[in-house]
Formats: structure tokens, C-alpha cells, sequence
């Protein structure tokens, strides 16, 4: 048996089994809305994915990095969350070039994307794009904490559907904007 007759099968039963549901394990949740928003603003962005990345997402023409944060209400396991956390800790580093790691405090991203799907019924599907909600908001925004709940995200940001996604983005990171450079403003109203 060839490599290419034994691939194609393997992908296929791996993608069955981890997205052939509806729900979809907090293991491999974060992967697929990673994949929803890389379709949403390619070409611009590029997914950064693979091992020791220093962030999600990247425009490779200005520099600014996305770092994608998820949540769910309704769990795989069968459990419901009310009150979501998402975690904005500072890093003590990060990996360049997936190689080289780098000392120094910061959260190695210039905008944080947040999606949070919040039904809790049988039609409850997490490859939906439409059933997400997305907040977008600028490192600049966040407060010095660990993590946020989703009432002060929803104060920072208004929520925007998978359609209008890039159109947040642009207006939140202009192309002209070089990544250190953002100052602390509002988000699209």
C-alpha cells in the first residue's frame, strides 16, 4: 500500500471522528475556529499553526499577530458553561521561527480575537460559522489580568458575525498601523 492510498483514509476517519459531530472536543475546538477565522481574513492572514508558534494568526505585510481564544457553552461531554474565561495572560516568552525561544513579558499578539458560541439546544453545532460570536479587541484594550470573563469582553468589544470578521479586523488594525504602534481606542460600534 502507497503512502497517498493510506493518507487519504487515515485524514478521513481522523476528520470524522474529531469533527464528525456537532460538538466538538475542547481538545480540537480550538483548531477548527482557528481554521473558521484564518478562512474569514485570508489571504491577508496567514495561520500560523504547527508546533510552538508565537500566535494564531499573522499578516505577514505589517507584522500584526491575532491570537484566537474560544469557548462554548454546551460541552461534548454533555455539560453547559454559563460564564465563559478566557485566558490573556502575559507570557514569559515566546518561540520565534518555532525554534528560538525568547524571554520577555508580553502576550505576544497585537489583537485578540474571542468567539464564543453560546447555544445550548440540539441544534447546537460547533462547525457552524454561524452560530459563533466574535469580539475583537486590541492588546492595547486589554486589562492587566490573567484571564476575562465574557461580560467585560462584551464591554470591550461589540460582537460581530463570521461575514463582517475581516471587516472588524481592518478596522481595528489599519494596514498603515505597524504593530507597537496602535493606540488605545474604540472598538467599531
Amino acid at each position: 500500500m502507497s503512502q497517498d492510498t493510506f493518507t487519504s483514509p487515515l485524514l478521513d476517519r481522523l476528520a470524522r471522528r474529531l469533527f464528525g459531530a456537532p460538538l466538538v472536543n475542547n481538545v480540537w475546538r480550538g483548531e477548527l475556529v482557528e481554521e473558521m477565522v484564518a478562512m474569514a481574513l485570508e489571504p491577508e492572514w496567514e495561520h500560523c499553526g504547527g508546533d510552538y508558534a508565537g500566535c494564531d494568526l499573522l499578516h505577514p505585510e505589517t507584522g500584526h499577530r491575532m491570537q484566537v481564544k474560544q469557548a462554548a457553552a454546551r460541552q461534548s461531554w454533555g455539560m453547559s458553561l454559563s460564564g465563559p474565561r478566557f485566558s490573556i495572560a502575559h507570557k514569559t516568552g515566546e518561540w520565534v521561527d518555532g525554534a528560538r525561544w525568547v524571554p520577555g513579558r508580553s502576550r505576544n499578539a497585537d489583537i485578540f480575537l474571542f468567539a464564543w458560541h453560546d447555544r445550548t439546544d440540539e441544534e447546537a453545532d460547533h462547525r457552524d460559522r454561524d452560530q459563533w460570536q466574535f469580539y475583537v479587541v486590541r492588546e492595547v484594550d486589554l486589562p492587566d489580568q490573567k484571564s476575562l470573563g465574557l461580560p467585560t469582553i462584551q464591554s470591550l468589544a461589540q460582537p460581530c458575525d463570521w461575514q463582517s470578521l475581516r471587516k472588524t479586523v481592518e478596522y481595528l488594525i489599519p494596514v498603515s498601523a505597524s504593530p507597537r504602534s496602535m493606540d488605545a481606542g474604540s472598538s467599531p460600534g
